[in-house]
């Protein structure tokens, strides 16, 4: 990820680069250096959890699964296919993460 980065602040700054004066193009490899590591983006940290699917809602993209006894909550879906592969009453082991400031889950298995 951090190569892709670079190579993007680089492509979109070599124009620059070229024509600019000599003195401003000695602090232009520090320049692109600072923009790559603003621009880079730190994946939010995973959780794991383990729960019973208490309900899938395709049309919300959300699976609602039940932690404990008295606590349920709904968690979206990272990739649709998860939908296929669980039913209501399954026991998972999922990882979630903060994605656009929803808790969502990019992995799961059955139990």
């Amino acid at each position: 990820m951090t190569r892709s980065t670079m190579a993007l602040c680089a492509a979109v700054l070599w124009p620059a680069m070229a024509f600019a004066a000599p003195s401003q193009v000695s602090d232009t490899h520090g320049t692109i250096a600072a923009l790559a590591e603003a621009a880079a983006v730190h994946p939010s940290a995973t959780e794991t959890l383990r729960g019973v699917v208490d309900s899938v809602d395709e049309r919300s993209d959300t699976i609602r699964v039940r932690l404990a006894p008295d606590r349920t909550e709904p968690f979206r879906v990272q990739d649709g296919l998860l939908f296929n592969a669980v039913r209501f009453g399954d026991p998972v082991a999922f990882s979630v993460q903060t994605i656009s400031g929803f808790r969502t889950i990019v992995g799961l298995t059955r139990e």
